[in-house]
């Protein structure tokens, strides 16, 4: 199909590809990367809006359901139609979208669709090959089946706020809390799992003809970010150390991010620093061919003399002077700082999209990656509630404008 939008002249990825959304912010990071890639995401919300239109912050602060700053972030280049699925009229209009589309997201919960009889039994009964996935905090199997999750929930449970934090008081001891991640963290990681198993499921169509369910545990996408925690405790029986970063402050104030340096790179630093008679003792042999443990326990010191070093110059200064020499490091600055960065700039991060109902343009973070024959997909923004009703019902299911009025009057849209 063609792109519905008519904003694209080139191809995507899944132009040929329609994909229902039904659900809240559980499955939207999904909906999203799937429209990126050019498919047709047509998010299905209840009448009078979907329930994470009501997540803040707002546009001018002002909390109404085409005002959320969150929805429009995840809603980007997806189609919104309003249909209240309690009732039977909604039910077999939505078994007739069905029946024209290749993917189901479903972020409901687990058992909700199939209370209504719209699950991927019900639906596969008018679309045999459609692709079923299902994003739910723990699974359609297993004790926690019906248990209750949130993004705090998830990143506690999988792991990664354990590992979070600062040094331990005692050694093998956690007498100190252990820190989230970034906000909404556990769900854009459940997303990022979906959309790849979308992709592959569709693949795997491609070459049988079948269809099949997808079974997305946010709990168990985030149980599998904790990097080589898990193998060093089954291998070495060793527990993940929650440590505190090595920052250094520089002269206007900026703190940078020295990363654990293996001995070469102590190598590089001291002769940096000796340019200006500052490496002190960073050219002793001692921190050079020591084991991994005993760098562990000097790198306090190289901190250190990195830091007085960094102390007399700005940071982006120290930042390109350490990276000129093959050095990781990074300066720690808030995310709004990206939008002015040249490198963000030349790479195109962040893009401007158009709302037309307000007069003006936004900002908005573009894509993780640039692909050259089919190029991500930023907008159009995110639609408005029920924005698309007599656009999709109208031409997919070829509905007239008196019957679009009477499912208005009867609530069903």
């Amino acid at each position: 199909m063609a792109d519905p939008t008519g904003r694209w002249p080139t191809p995507g990825c899944f132009d040929d590809v329609r994909v229902l959304e039904i659900g809240d912010e559980k499955s939207e990071f999904c909906g999203l990367l799937l429209a990126g890639e050019g498919a047709d995401v047509i998010k299905i919300e209840p009448p009078g809006g979907g329930a994470s239109r009501s997540i803040g912050p707002f546009y001018q602060g002002r909390e109404e359901p085409n005002g959320s700053l969150f929805f429009w972030t995840y809603n980007r280049a997806k189609r919104g139609v309003t249909l209240d699925l309690t009732k039977q009229a909604g039910r077999v209009i939505y078994r007739d979208l069905v029946a024209s589309a290749d993917v189901v997201i479903d972020g409901r919960g687990a058992g909700v669709m199939d209370g209504l009889g719209l699950g991927y039994d019900g639906v596969r009964q008018v679309n045999p090959d459609v692709v079923y996935c299902s994003i739910t905090p723990f699974g359609l199997t297993g004790p926690w089946r019906d248990f209750k999750g949130s993004d705090l929930v998830h990143l506690a449970l999988g792991g990664s706020t354990y590992c979070c934090g600062y040094d331990a008081v005692s050694p093998g001891k956690w007498d100190t809390a252990p820190m989230t991640p970034q906000a909404w963290h556990a769900y854009c990681v459940g997303g990022e799992h979906a959309a790849m198993a979308v992709a592959a499921t569709l693949l795997y169509r491609q070459a049988t003809g079948d269809g099949q369910l997808i079974d997305v545990s946010i709990h168990d996408a985030c149980a599998q970010c904790t990097e080589g925690t898990v193998p060093r405790y089954i291998y070495n029986r060793t527990e993940q150390p929650r440590r505190s970063p090595n920052l250094v402050k520089c002269a206007d104030g900026d703190y940078l991010n020295l990363m654990f340096l293996p001995p070469a790179d102590v190598g590089k630093v001291a002769s940096l620093l000796a340019q200006c008679d500052m490496a002190e003792d960073l050219a002793d042999p001692k921190y050079r061919g020591t084991s991994f443990a005993a760098r562990i326990q000097l790198m306090p010191r190289v901190t250190e003399v990195v830091g007085r070093w960094a102390a007399t110059r700005p940071v982006m200064e120290v930042f390109q002077a350490l990276q000129s020499c093959g050095v990781a490091c990074a300066p720690v600055r808030p995310p709004e700082e990206l939008i002015s960065d040249p490198h963000c700039i030349e790479r195109q991060d962040f893009v401007e999209v158009e709302h037309p109902e307000l007069g003006k343009t936004f900002v908005y973070p573009r894509a993780p990656r640039h692909q050259t024959e089919t190029p991500w997909r930023w907008g159009p923004r995110a639609p408005m509630v029920g924005e698309h009703n007599g656009e999709v019902y109208g031409t997919i299911l070829g509905m007239s404008e008196e019957q679009l009025a009477d499912y208005r009057s009867q609530g069903v849209l």
